[in-house]
């Protein structure tokens, strides 16, 4: 099944905590396996709403995350490399959370 996100969030900005609350609840009942998320149409991402939608879906499907599938607009290669990211950063969890602080601390 392909879940939209612009058809979810009703914007080409998937900017907002909000925005990304929304997109996870239409996505937390399905298995990794059953749905491809689709980006087509969308203009911008951010980490924020990243993080509350594919990574808290990560974090709740860490067995099996790596069966789900994205479909991106051709000109955002970005696009691809942020949900990577987000879905590592989700899996590492509190090292994930040291490593920045850690970082932080030594600025």
């Amino acid at each position: 099944m392909k879940i939209s996100v612009l058809d979810i969030i009703k914007s080409e900005l998937a900017t907002n905590l909000t925005d990304g609350s929304v997109l996870f609840e239409a996505i937390k009942s399905y298995k990794p396996s059953e749905i491809t998320i689709s980006f087509l149409g969308v203009r911008r991402i951010s980490t924020l709403f990243l993080n509350e939608s594919i990574g808290q879906y990560a974090m709740n499907n860490a067995t099996n995350i790596q069966e789900l599938k994205f479909e991106y607009p051709a000109e955002k290669e970005m696009f691809s490399h942020k949900v990577d990211d987000v879905i590592e950063n989700a899996l590492m969890g509190d090292e994930y959370d040291t490593l920045v602080d850690n970082a932080l601390l030594s600025m």
